[in-house]
Formats: C-alpha cells, structure tokens, sequence
C-alpha cells in the first residue's frame, strides 16, 4: 500500500448524488494507535499543505500552549466522517499517540471538500511522518509520561526495572517550550549570501546544513519581571561559525524591514557566547548575558536593559523569525536557515 508524505486520497468515487447534497470527506486510521486530529486550526490560518513552512509552523503549532481547542479522536482501525466543511481547501493536522514512544509523529493534510465529487476518503499513516512532536510539551501536555510509565519503559527495555523512579534533567527545561524541532527537519529552502549576491536555494544545495550547530532541537523561554531568557538546545554542539538569530517584527507586510534582531553566538571568543543587538539607527553593541555548555545555549537579558527601550522598537505585540546561520570565512559566503516564526510570552508585559 502506498504510503505518501501528504496524508493520501486512497480512493474517491461518485454515487449519483442529489443536487444540493452536502459533501462528505471520510477520514481512515491505518494504525494501530489512536490518532488526534483537528480541522483549520486558527493558529495556522493561510499555512498550504504544499508550504516551505509547513514542518517549522506545524511544530510551533503543537509546542505551543494549548488555547482551549480540543483534538479529535480517530480510535485505530477505525473510520470517522467530517461532515459541515465548507466546499473548497482545509487543513487537517493530527498526531499519532503511540503508547511507548516519546516523540509522536505528525500528519497533515489538504481535504477537498466538493459537492460534484460526492464522498471523498482519505487514509492516514504514522510512517513516514512529516514532522514528531514531543509528548508532554505545549499542546501534547497531557501526553507527558508518569512516573509509573517511565520505570515501566526502563524495566521493558533493560529487563529490570530502577531503584527510584527517573527524575526530569534540570537546567533550561524548567524554561516553557516555545518550539520543537525534529531530527529529521529539513527545510526546503536556505539563504546564501555574499559581497555580491543574496540567493534563495534549495536545501540540497547547502554546504552547512549538516555542519556542527545548525540544527536546533528546541526553543524556550520566559519573559517576566527579572527580564527575558531564552534557551537554545542544539545536540551535538557548537562551532564559531554558527550564530543564531531573532528577528523582532512589528509588523508585517511586503518590503518592510524588521527593526530589531538579537544575534545568539554560541562561541564568540573561546567558550564563552555573546549576544549583539542589532537596531535600526544604532550601533551595533553587546546585550544581555550568553552562557554556553555541551549543548544548549541561554541568554539572559535583565529588567534594566529591557526597560531601556531594548524590545520597545519591535512594538508591543512583536512576532520574532528564529533562524541558524552558518559562516564559511574561507569562501566568504553566509547561509541562513529558517525554524520557525512565534510570538514571545508575555511581551506586552515589558511595555
């Protein structure tokens, strides 16, 4: 049977319909877990199956905190139909909640909805997934394992089972999650500059894309009285030519620059990191505090450099672009890649 990355029509035949009948589509769960879904979610209004940003948005989508939208449930084997869709293009994005396993995958797909073609079936598969998500974390919360479940998955694998139950890593994951990556992200297109020319290329032409730094596994962060924290956990480590960067947007629209950036550098002078703010009519000057370990990097940036007016520039309801750049100093050439676009917790709280 053949298995797409969009969930697939696996067939779609017309029975001599009434006129003015209203069109079904008929949604099959291939696996043998349960499977959670929802229709056009708000958050990913405009966002097409057949987007570069499909993955990075999706994962925002699910790290984020759960706004009081409900899944549905597509019980294993079993077949469920989406009737009162609006004829034209929805998007229907899911995830499969396998019973032992901490990333779950994820499945999105473009429903037609038309009434000429009467009932329309679409077959969901967990492999191969587009993106996973972690359980646990943003709007997979009340996925995160027990106690119980953890001794028991230890005692599976290792034949018998620890003293006390495994407690959680401290560190950077007391911070909220504001995005998760996959392992198997890969965007579709990168950034390449020079002196003397900017290009939008595939991602199989990158030269950096596997090189140490340029993949993030997650974001997060926290902004309150103290100030604002960001951490960057990035598996396998750090390289001097790797910098991360936040773009501040106060708004969007076509040819309109974003006023602030915060560039991350991981190892700006031998293990120590740096952060440098980037402002439009300013100089560019150091901010806040960077520290770096084996594979995460936070910035901490107090009160008193926020309240100067720092993050006022990006308006009091920013978005921010999150991106990994690599510099290749020997040829000269800069590539960027894209993750994702979020808004930062509590930013009109600074103003």
């Amino acid at each position: 049977m053949n298995k797409t990355l969009i969930f697939a029509a696996v067939a779609a035949f017309t029975c001599a319909l009434a006129f003015g009948q209203s069109p079904v589509v008929s949604l099959q769960n291939q696996e043998d877990s349960t499977f959670y879904y929802v229709v056009d979610p708000q958050e990913l209004a405009g966002l097409s199956a057949g987007s570069p940003l499909l993955a990075s948005k999706v994962a925002g989508y699910f790290s984020a905190a759960s706004t009081g939208a409900t899944f549905s449930v597509l019980a294993p084997q079993a077949e469920v139909q989406l009737t009162g869709l609006t004829e034209g293009t929805h998007l229907l994005v899911g995830f499969f909640a396998q019973l032992d396993a901490d990333d779950f995958p994820v499945r999105v797909v473009a429903l037609q909805v038309d009434s000429s073609v009467g009932e329309r079936f679409y077959a969901v598969f967990a492999s191969p997934a587009q993106l996973s998500v972690r359980r646990g974390v943003g709007k997979l919360a009340q996925f995160a394992r027990t106690a119980a479940s953890q001794v028991a998955t230890v005692a599976s694998s290792e034949g018998t089972a620890p003293a006390v139950p495994i407690q959680p890593a401290q560190g950077t994951l007391s911070l909220p999650a504001i995005a998760t990556f996959s392992s198997a992200y890969d965007p579709k297109v990168f950034t390449r500059e020079s002196n003397s020319s900017f290009n939008v290329l595939p991602i199989s032409e990158s030269h950096a894309w596997t090189q140490t730094g340029t993949r993030i596994a997650s974001l997060q962060g926290n902004l309150d009285s103290a100030g604002l924290t960001l951490a960057l956990n990035v598996p396998g480590g750090f390289s001097p030519s790797v910098s991360y960067f936040l773009y501040f947007f106060d708004a969007r629209a076509p040819g309109r620059e974003n006023p602030l950036t915060l560039e991350i550098e991981p190892v700006a002078r031998s293990d120590r990191g740096a952060c440098i703010l980037w402002q439009k009519s300013s100089a560019p000057r150091l901010i806040g505090t960077v520290k770096t370990s084996g594979s995460s990097v936070e910035l901490e940036v107090g009160a008193d450099e926020l309240a100067s007016g720092v993050l006022a520039a990006a308006g009091n309801s920013p978005t921010v672009d999150l991106t990994a750049g690599w510099y290749d100093k020997a040829l000269g050439i800069w590539e960027e890649f894209y993750y994702t676009t979020f808004t930062p917790p509590s930013m009109s709280a600074t103003h």
